[in-house]
């Protein structure tokens, strides 16, 4: 049962969506659905849309970004991602690893695990279950979703890395990363340094 092609161009659409979102005021949400709607129409000087356009640049999104969009159109982002660095950082590093070596750059390809992804679905339940002890819902939910589009194959891909993380998730989190951080730095040392006055003299 995979996506049909309106379907991933939806896809595409809830990226442009966001990006409109965050880049105009919340005054202006109904120009931002506009917009995110005439992405979907065909450019009479393009021969295709905007939509099918950023397909053809960039791919598909994986589950996990589009969960995340979603999240962020609603204005639910989770505050992991919303102010937190750790969680994007994590991310990050582990695309700036996987992709290089995906495409060749040592002996060992990660990308083809993701074709017969038993050992690859074992390897996530120790984490799976370190989130279920923490009661880090977000995170089972993210992956519980990733786990139900790749068993229905709602993707054009039938491997399962392509469901987890994609190279727009990991420029997006390496941003974040580097934003979070920074406000969270500056915030510690506008905070006023408290003494504790017992002993004081």
């Amino acid at each position: 049962m995979m996506l049909h092609a309106q379907g991933l161009l939806f896809a595409q659409a809830l990226l442009l969506t966001w990006l409109f979102s965050r880049l105009l005021p919340r005054r202006l949400l109904w120009l931002v659905a506009v917009l995110g709607l005439v992405a979907l129409v065909p450019l009479p000087w393009l021969g295709l849309s905007l939509a099918q356009a950023l397909r053809a640049f960039w791919g598909d999104p994986s589950i996990t970004t589009l969960q995340l969009v979603i999240l962020g159109i609603a204005a639910r982002p989770p505050v992991a991602f919303a102010r937190g660095w750790r969680a994007p950082a994590m991310i990050a590093a582990f695309g700036l690893l996987f992709y290089p070596l995906a495409l060749g750059a040592g002996d060992f390809d990660p990308y083809r695990l993701g074709f017969q992804p038993a050992l690859l679905l074992a390897a996530l339940a120790a984490p799976a279950l370190v989130l279920w002890w923490r009661g880090q819902t977000l995170w089972l939910w993210l992956l519980a979703i990733d786990l139900f589009a790749f068993a229905f194959g709602l993707l054009e891909s039938t491997n399962f890395w392509d469901y987890l993380i994609d190279p727009l998730l990991v420029i997006a989190c390496i941003s974040l990363a580097a934003r979070n951080y920074t406000a969270n730095r500056r915030q510690r040392k506008r905070q006023p340094i408290i003494t504790d006055p017992v002993g004081q003299k």
